[in-house]
């Protein structure tokens, strides 16, 4: 176990929080609140033809300030896909969500404020600064075709974020650009069609203000939310669940099923293995470890398809070794 308290993995950037009996934890809440609100106002005001830069940019920028202390999610999405897959706590993704929603509708508000003529749409349904309404969307494209655009833009961000920022060994500092280039290329694909939200905070952020999109914020957020559903589906079928994961977390750290249970839903292990009562999961990662070898593998693995099973490589997870004499 590690030194306790706010340790951070600076290889999987996303899978970072703060213990919530920590001091750090209210900053996090902070960042997630701030860089939200501030990723609402720089992208929604963005001029159109600059709209796909200035949002991918906008977003690596927060995501390099906020990743080391609250994981960088900024993104409801994000952040209820890596709950459920086991890399985030459950306590502090429905603050987080429920902060990330705040801030994009305190952004709104801001951007009300700046841009000329803007105040005057706030509660009258017209299409404010980050609205996502009909005016945004395609004139020729229907319904089921804008759920699609979101759904795939979603799932390939939030995809992303797992092949960088959460697999391991993921990408270390080059994740919050990787991020923001995996936006930036959904912006200027299907953001002609949708205007590319790609996150429910940003939808529910304008639309809270101005009343806009009120139609048709069901299909951007329900559309996103099957992309993270997806995205977290696909990566444990490739690499396993995360370590909060309570199936994971017992055989793992030998715990109760109710031990588990409270370190997914808080992140803090049982007290009985603190040492600081400031630890979080990153400080048993030994444990994982030595877990995952007595598994026969370095990393979780998926037990559903085995491609060396199916040629006869890997019999088994533990394999005898023959002395050398012997033969």
């Amino acid at each position: 176990m590690g030194a306790g308290g706010d340790t951070v993995d600076k290889d999987s950037v996303f899978a970072n929080y703060k213990s919530v009996f920590s001091r750090q934890f209210a900053v996090s809440l902070a960042v997630e609140f701030l860089g939200v609100m501030f990723f609402q106002i720089i992208g929604g005001t963005s001029a159109p033809n600059f709209a796909p830069f200035v949002n991918g940019f906008a977003l690596a920028v927060w995501i390099y300030v906020a990743a080391n202390i609250s994981g960088g999610h900024l993104n409801p999405a994000v952040s209820c896909s890596t709950a459920v897959c086991g890399f985030y706590p459950v306590i502090h993704t429905v603050i987080y969500v429920l902060l990330q929603i705040t801030g994009a509708i305190v952004g709104a508000w801001v951007s009300a404020g700046l841009v000329p003529g803007a105040g005057d749409l706030i509660g009258t349904g017209g299409t404010g600064p980050g609205c996502f309404d009909r005016s945004v969307i395609h004139a020729d494209i229907t319904d089921e075709q804008v759920f699609g655009w979101e759904c795939v833009m979603t799932f390939t961000l939030i995809s992303c974020v797992y092949a960088c920022g959460v697999a391991k060994p993921g990408h270390g500092s080059h994740t919050p650009f990787a991020v923001g280039l995996a936006l930036l290329a959904c912006a200027g694909s299907g953001g002609q069609y949708t205007g590319a939200a790609l996150n429910p905070a940003r939808v529910l952020g304008p639309m809270a203000v101005f009343h806009c999109g009120t139609d048709v914020a069901g299909l951007y957020i329900g559309g996103q939310a099957l992309a993270a559903v997806l995205a977290m589906s696909v990566f444990a079928f490739v690499s396993g669940f995360g370590p909060l994961n309570p199936w994971m977390a017992k055989r793992a750290l030998k715990l109760s099923w109710p031990e588990a249970i409270y370190l997914w839903i808080t992140g803090s292990p049982p007290s009985r293995l603190q040492k600081t009562g400031r630890e979080n999961i990153n400080d048993f990662m030994q444990q994982y470890a030595l877990f995952y070898e007595s598994e026969g593998s370095e990393a979780p693995k998926s037990k559903i398809f085995d491609v060396e099973r199916c040629f006869g490589l890997r019999k088994s997870a533990t394999v005898d070794t023959v002395p050398a004499d012997a033969a």
